[in-house]
């Protein structure tokens, strides 16, 4: 396996009653070569803007599920595809935030 690309995105700052945290959304995209498969693991989290900050006084549950995709393709093509498949992952948590503070 050979990793391609390790990549994050802060989508946006929420106040909290112990301060400011971050929506983190992450990707780790390995590609094994023997397969001509590319695996891209995808999550998100909340990370303390400041010291005081933990984020636990927010729900885990307004953001989707960490996920795994995998697909066959030629080299050429793995590093293209990880970027694609990341900018959906964060179109994903955001739109999970937004519907989470507008319901």
């Amino acid at each position: 396996m050979r990793r391609i690309l390790s990549i994050s995105e802060v989508l946006e700052t929420l106040a909290t009653p112990v301060g400011a945290v971050e929506v983190l959304a992450t990707g780790e995209a390995d590609y094994d070569e023997g397969e001509a498969q590319l695996a891209m693991r995808l999550d998100s989290l909340f990370r303390p803007v400041e010291a005081k900050a933990s984020g636990h006084g927010l729900s885990a549950a307004i953001l989707p599920r960490s996920d795994t995709v995998r697909i066959k393709l030629d080299w050429a093509e793995a590093l293209p595809a990880a970027r694609d498949i990341f900018q959906d992952w964060v179109k994903r948590v955001h739109q999970s935030v937004t519907n989470a503070k507008n319901p």
